[in-house]
C-alpha cells in the first residue's frame, strides 16, 4: 500500500449531521473538522449547495495533490497517528475496500492542480448522516450528533448554544421539545434529485447519525433505491447503537446487494449503560440476536468504541464474545473474528491516554493475561492473531503518549458533573477507578 494514498478524495462524499460536506469523518479531530469550504469561508452544505461543486474545491485539490506526492495533509493526521502507533487506520481500511481504485488509477484521473473530471470519476461511496435525531446521549458524544444531548448540554455548560462546523447553533424550545433547525437539511429536495441522478454509480452508502434506524429520511433513501433498481448493486453499511431494530428495516434490507451492520456496543451490562446512556443491555442483546438470524445478505459485527471508561472492560467483553455469545454470523468473518474497535480520539479527556500510568500498567498486565488465556483456549489461528493484534495496538497506542497532566482533571470534572445530572456513578460501572479518584 502507498504510504499516504487513500481513495476517499476521489470516489467518496461525506455529509455531516448538520449538512456540511467534509472530506472524511476521520478529519473530525482537526480544527476545521475536515469541512470543505468556499472562497468566502462558508461550508459547502448539502441543504443549500450542489454536491458536485464541493469535489473540486481548492481544499480537495490540495488533499489529492498531497496524496499523490507522498505528503500527509493535516486532515489525514488521525490516520497517520493511528498507523504510527500500530492501529489500523481508515485509510488502510478503504484501500482494502477499493482495491481497484489504485494510486496509479487516481494519477490518471487527476490534473496537475489536483482537480478531477466529475463525470470521469463519479461518487461511488457516500457517508450520509440525515440529521442528529437520536435516542441515546453517549458520554463521548454531544449535541452535534445527538439531539438527546440538548437538555444535558444546557445543564452541563449553562448555555443553550453549541459550536458546530458552521458556527454557533442555538437550542430552541418549540412546544415541549428542544430543537435546532440546522439539522433539518435533508428536507432540501434538490439534494435528493442529485442523489437520484447519480444512483447508478453508487456502490456503497454508509449511514450514521444520530441514530439512522430512527431517522425517517434514511428509510426514504432505501425505498428510492429499491424503486429505481440501484439497490441490487449497492452495499449499505451502518453505525447503529442497536437499541432498536425495526422489522421494517430488515424487510427493506432484503432488496440490497449486501447490508453491513456495525453495532456500536461498547461493553456489557453496566459498562454499556453508563457509556451509552440510557441504553439497556438486555434490549441491545435481544436486537443483536435478531440481527444474527437475518437473511444471508445481512452481516454484522460488534464495534467497540474504546474510551477511558471502558478500555479495562475490553478483555471481559472479548471473552464473552468468544465463549458465551453464541452468535452464528456476527463477527464471523475472517476479517472480524472477535470485535472491531476504534479509539475515541475526541474529546481528549475521554481518550485512553488520559489514564494514570499505574492504571495503564494494570490494563497492560490484564491484556497480557488475556493473550495467555487465548493461547490456552480453542481458537483458530486467525482469531488468535486478531486478539493479539487488538492487544498490541491498544497497548501501544495507550502507552505511547500521556494526556494525564493536561486532561485528567478535566476527565474528573466532566465525569462527576455528568454523573450528577444523570444520577449515575462511575464506580458502579467501573470499580477499577476507585483507586484513582
Amino acid at each position: 500500500m502507498s504510504d499516504t494514498f487513500c481513495p476517499i478524495p476521489w470516489i467518496f462524499q461525506a455529509v455531516r449531521a448538520n449538512g456540511d460536506i467534509r472530506v472524511c469523518c476521520q478529519a473530525n479531530v482537526t480544527k476545521n473538522k475536515g469541512v470543505i469550504r468556499k472562497e468566502d469561508g462558508t461550508a459547502y452544505n448539502a441543504g443549500v449547495d450542489v454536491l458536485e461543486d464541493a469535489r473540486n474545491a481548492d481544499f480537495m485539490k490540495t488533499i489529492r495533490s498531497n496524496m499523490l506526492t507522498g505528503k500527509w495533509s493535516e486532515e489525514c493526521g488521525r490516520c497517520r497517528s493511528e498507523e504510527e502507533t500500530g492501529l489500523n487506520s481508515r485509510r488502510q481500511y478503504e484501500q482494502q475496500n477499493w482495491p481497484k481504485f489504485t494510486k496509479e488509477k487516481a494519477m490518471q484521473q487527476t490534473e496537475f492542480d489536483g482537480s478531477i473530471d466529475i463525470d470521469e470519476t463519479p461518487v461511488e461511496y457516500y457517508d450520509l448522516r440525515f440529521g442528529n435525531f437520536c435516542n441515546l446521549k453517549c458520554r463521548m458524544c454531544g449535541p452535534t450528533d445527538s439531539d438527546a444531548w440538548y437538555d444535558d448540554w444546557i445543564k452541563l455548560t449553562g448555555k443553550n448554544t453549541f459550536k458546530d462546523t458552521s458556527g454557533e447553533i442555538e437550542i430552541k424550545q418549540i412546544g415541549n421539545k428542544l430543537c435546532a433547525t440546522e439539522f433539518d437539511w435533508p428536507n432540501y429536495e434538490p439534494f435528493w434529485e442529485q442523489l437520484e441522478a447519480n444512483a447508478q454509480n453508487i456502490k456503497h452508502v454508509y449511514f450514521a447519525g444520530g441514530e439512522p434506524l430512527l431517522i425517517e429520511r434514511h428509510y426514504d433513501f432505501l425505498e428510492r433505491c429499491i424503486e429505481n433498481g440501484s439497490a441490487k448493486q449497492m452495499i449499505v453499511e451502518y453505525n447503529t447503537n442497536m437499541s432498536t431494530l425495526p422489522p421494517r428495516v430488515v424487510k427493506l434490507w432484503e432488496s440490497f446487494k449486501q447490508v453491513r451492520v456495525g453495532a456500536s456496543v461498547d461493553g456489557m451490562g453496566a459498562v454499556l449503560e453508563y457509556q451509552r446512556h440510557p441504553a439497556k443491555w438486555n434490549k441491545v442483546l435481544k436486537n443483536l440476536q435478531i440481527l444474527d438470524n437475518t437473511p444471508p445478505n445481512i452481516m454484522g459485527w460488534l464495534a467497540f468504541t474504546v474510551t477511558a471508561y471502558n478500555v479495562h472492560h475490553m478483555i471481559d467483553f472479548m471473552k464473552w464474545k468468544l465463549t458465551e455469545s453464541n452468535f452464528k454470523k456476527i463477527n464471523s468473518t475472517k476479517k472480524r473474528p472477535i470485535i472491531t474497535n476504534h479509539v475515541a480520539h475526541h474529546p481528549k479527556h475521554l481518550n485512553i491516554r488520559v489514564l494514570p500510568d499505574e492504571m495503564k500498567q494494570r490494563i497492560v498486565d490484564e491484556f497480557n493475561l488475556f493473550i495467555e488465556w487465548c493461547q490456552e483456549a480453542d481458537l483458530s489461528e486467525n482469531t488468535f492473531n486478531k486478539a493479539l493484534d487488538i492487544k498490541n495496538s491498544i497497548v501501544k497506542y495507550m502507552t505511547s503518549d500521556s494526556y494525564y497532566d493536561t486532561h485528567w482533571n478535566e476527565f474528573l470534572k466532566y465525569t462527576q458533573d455528568l454523573d450528577k445530572i444523570r444520577n449515575e456513578n462511575l464506580l458502579d460501572a467501573a470499580p477499577i477507578f476507585s483507586e484513582y479518584i
